[in-house]
């Protein structure tokens, strides 16, 4: 009960932002501290990728483990800059329960006005942002209080998944091994030679 797949994005330099370079994305399948399988790919950051990625990273890495997968948990719908996946359609297509985490609270105003300055097809992006956020809803738990969205869950199953794989953080720890892996890929890709890129 409770082994999900935790995706994270990590750090990628500003030059890399309008398809300019790629940002790592990870996938942590494991419970609470345990860790069963670790997958990587690379986004273009800005470019509208991240869905396909989402999808090939569960297919690859429900391959090579042999627990079940109770849902796939994210942070946020946006990933490496503004590439924004739809977490209901996501659930259709991987065939688990999708939890969205907003670590941060987002400032829609805000982000609505970067989407219109920099992408022309900003109004489906920033729907997606809208709806998800819109739909999710703070809940308390052992370790404090977050905002989840849940895809196919009940709020109470749901709660009980976050609540079962966290350990010392109000993130579910999957989750926080997925954000420092790809953070410190992010970061060494980062020292690299800007032709690099990757």
């Amino acid at each position: 009960m409770g082994t999900v797949l935790a995706v994270d994005d990590g750090y990628f330099l500003p030059e890399y932002k309008s398809l300019r370079g790629y940002s790592p994305v990870v996938g942590i399948v494991g419970h609470r501290s345990r860790i069963y399988g670790i997958a990587i790919r690379k986004l273009l950051v800005d470019s509208m990728d991240i869905e396909d990625i989402l999808v090939d990273i569960f297919r690859d890495i429900s391959r090579i483990v042999v627990e079940d997968i109770d849902a796939i948990i994210c942070d946020n719908v946006i990933y490496g800059g503004f590439s924004i996946y739809d977490p209901w359609r996501l659930n259709k297509k991987i065939g688990v329960p999708v939890i969205v985490i907003f670590s941060h609270s987002l400032d829609l105003t805000r982000i609505r006005m970067a989407l219109e300055n920099h992408f022309e097809d900003y109004v489906n992006r920033y729907a997606l942002i809208e709806k998800s956020y819109r739909s999710s809803r703070i809940v308390v738990t052992p370790r404090g209080h977050i905002r989840v969205l849940c895809v196919e869950l009940g709020w109470g199953e749901c709660l009980e998944i976050i609540i079962d794989n966290q350990t010392y953080h109000p993130l579910p720890q999957p989750l926080r091994h997925a954000d420092i892996i790809a953070s410190a890929i992010g970061r060494i890709l980062a020292m690299k030679p800007s032709s690099t890129k990757v």
